[in-house]
């Protein structure tokens, strides 16, 4: 897997969610096909609304995954 999460396919973002502790939700991710690009662009209510997660899940992904990995890619391209 890529170290850039910008780099990582659909397949590593899969393999990121199952590692952390939400297999369940993984396939969300490889049904709506999200690489690392759309990973980074995605918005709190994309996770919450668009992945067909059940809520509880999502909030922690968004929180704890999703935010904390946006800014590590934005701040390198300032």
């Amino acid at each position: 897997k890529a170290v850039d999460p910008v780099e990582w396919s659909v397949r590593d973002v899969v393999e990121y969610f199952t590692e952390a502790g939400f297999p369940e939700q993984a396939g969300a991710f490889q049904e709506q096909e999200i690489d690392g690009k759309s990973l980074l662009l995605m918005q709190r209510a994309d996770v919450l609304t668009g992945l067909s997660i059940r809520l509880g899940p999502a909030l922690k992904i968004y929180e704890y995954h999703v935010k904390l990995l946006q800014p590590s890619h934005f701040q390198d391209e300032e």
